[in-house]
């Protein structure tokens, strides 16, 4: 199997896996989300699941499609998440306080197990 397909498959999988994730927080953010608070679910992983899977899709995009528009999205879409994260959580710390403190120390991670 040649590289260009390694990386069609390996990016395509990450694709499909970051918008399964997006369709997944979709659902469940409709069924759940009542006013306050989610930390089970998808939440009970990472603080912002949506923008992971999101993060996911852009990646995989670039890995199988490498060209600019792909490039151009991931930039994009990172630097609003390095601005927009720390800002929605500054809300949530605002709205929910103690409970999105104590949420915090629960789940680290803001986007990726184990590293961010």
């Amino acid at each position: 199997m040649a590289d260009l397909d390694l990386l069609l498959i390996g990016g395509g999988l990450l694709t499909v896996i970051g918008g399964a994730i997006c369709v997944y927080w979709y659902i469940y953010w409709n069924r759940n989300f009542q006013g306050e608070l989610l930390t089970e679910g998808p939440y009970s992983v990472v603080r912002h699941p949506f923008y992971s899977g999101f993060m996911l899709f852009v990646l995989g995009l670039v890995i199988a499609i490498p060209i600019f528009e792909a490039r151009l999205l991931a930039i994009f879409t990172f630097a609003v998440m390095t601005v927009y994260v720390p800002k929605e959580e500054q809300q949530l710390e605002k709205q929910y306080k103690k409970k999105f403190r104590a949420y915090k120390k629960k789940v680290r991670w803001k986007l990726i197990p184990f590293l961010y």
